[in-house]
């Protein structure tokens, strides 16, 4: 499963919390995470200050309360939680498929569930909602139909079922 998993895990950027102007940027690699940081002033002494690089390997920051509380005083709690989810190995292996097998695999849902699920994070709701994924969902219904009124027969007219049915789907779902 770790062949999954891209070099990038995660990766987050934002401006510190006012007064502070300073930007952010949070990278969690396979190995380690990275903290940069650019400060940002008008003021003539801060001109020349060079963006700063903090690296650590997933153990030394789950160690490192100062590098995690400043990560939640910029990105917020939920985005602290999830980090260290990430750190610990927690990683959802799902999302990180490719689309093609993720809508296979989301084909196999019922109705309800899509819904359910296009609603847990961008990336599903992205999915369930392409034409791609809904596609897949008519063809499997209208291969379920035609073993069912048809046993014998493979090559039906393959227009029962089309006409309405990507109105009626956008419709009443989502």
């Amino acid at each position: 499963m770790t062949s999954l998993l891209q070099d990038i895990l995660y990766e987050v950027q934002g401006q510190a919390p006012s007064p502070s102007k300073d930007f952010y940027h949070f990278l969690i690699t396979k190995n380690q995470v990275i903290l940069r940081s650019w400060k940002i002033s008008v003021r003539t002494e801060h001109k020349k200050v060079l963006p700063r690089e903090i690296k650590a390997t997933h153990s030394e920051f789950l160690e490192d309360s100062g590098m995690q509380k400043q990560l939640q005083l910029i990105f917020g709690k939920e985005t602290m939680q999830y980090v260290l989810c990430m750190c610990r190995g927690n990683c959802d292996f799902f999302v990180r498929l490719p689309d093609v097998l993720k809508i296979h695999i989301l084909s196999f849902l019922d109705i309800n569930d899509i819904k359910h699920i296009s609603e847990t994070c961008k990336t599903f709701h992205k999915l369930c909602n392409s034409e791609e994924f809904w596609e897949k969902i008519k063809e499997k219904q209208i291969n379920a139909h035609r073993r069912k009124a048809f046993p014998g027969k493979n090559n039906q007219n393959e227009q029962a079922g089309r006409l309405g049915w990507m109105q009626r789907r956008k419709a009443s779902f989502f």
